[in-house]
C-alpha cells in the first residue's frame, strides 16, 4: 500500500490482516487521531476502550500494550510510539451534538459521522459506534479526578505503528475540531499519513 493522506477533518477505514500493522504519522505534529478497530468477521466486537482500562489497570496506552474488544481479546497492539506525551482514552469522539453545544451551525463534520462514513466505504457497518482511543490528545487528569483540554505536546513525524492482533477493520478520524485548541493553537485540522506494514 502507498502512502495515504488523511486530509484533517476527514476519515479513512482499512482492513488489516493478523501480523499486518498500520504506521500512523502526525505530519504537522498537531493533529488528534481518533481510532477504532473491529472484528472483521463479527463487528459488535470492537476495540473497547472501557475493557482495555481494565485489562491494563492504567488509563493511558503506553508502548508495548495491547488493546482489548468488548470481550476481552487482544485486538492490536501499540508496537511503535515516539510521542513523549499520553495518548487519551478518556473523552467521547466529537459529534453533531457536541458542535451544537459550542454552538456551530448544523453540518459541522465530527468524529461520529466519520466513522460512519469511512466504515461504509469500505464496505462494512457498525450496530454502533464505540469509544475511541485519540491519539496524540492531550487530556491531562489533575487531583486524580479532574480532567482538562489543552494544546497537543506532540511534534511534527511522530508516529505510531498498531499491529493487527487478529484480522480487524481500522478506522481513523483525522478530528475535525477546530472550536478548541485540542489539535493546536491555531484550531486547524490538518493532514496525517498512513502507511500498511506486513505481517512481522
Amino acid at each position: 500500500m502507498s502512502i495515504q493522506e488523511i486530509a484533517g477533518g476527514a476519515g479513512f477505514a482499512m482492513a488489516l490482516r493478523a501480523g499486518e500493522a498500520a504506521r500512523l504519522v502526525n505530519t504537522f505534529g498537531s493533529q488528534v487521531v481518533d481510532t477504532w478497530a473491529l472484528a472483521a468477521g463479527d463487528t459488535s466486537e470492537y476495540l473497547s476502550v472501557e475493557h482495555t482500562r481494565r485489562m491494563l489497570g492504567n488509563l493511558f496506552p503506553r508502548r508495548g500494550d495491547a488493546f482489548y474488544s468488548n470481550r476481552r481479546n487482544k485486538m492490536l497492539s501499540l508496537e511503535e510510539d515516539s510521542f513523549p506525551g499520553r495518548h487519551d482514552m478518556l473523552f467521547a469522539a466529537c459529534d453533531k451534538w457536541l458542535y451544537k453545544h459550542y454552538g456551530c451551525p448544523p453540518g459541522h463534520a465530527n468524529c461520529r459521522d466519520n466513522f460512519q462514513a469511512a466504515l461504509f466505504a469500505a464496505g462494512h457497518d457498525a450496530p454502533f459506534m464505540p469509544n475511541p482511543v485519540n491519539l496524540w490528545m492531550n487530556i491531562p487528569v489533575r487531583d486524580s479526578q479532574h480532567v482538562a483540554i489543552e494544546p497537543p505536546v506532540s511534534r511534527p513525524g511522530d508516529h505510531v505503528v498498531l499491529r493487527a492482533l487478529m484480522d480487524i477493520i481500522l478506522v481513523f478520524s483525522a478530528c475535525p475540531m477546530d472550536v478548541t485548541p485540542i489539535n493546536g493553537e491555531d484550531r486547524t485540522p490538518k493532514a496525517v499519513h498512513l502507511e500498511r506494514l506486513p505481517a512481522a
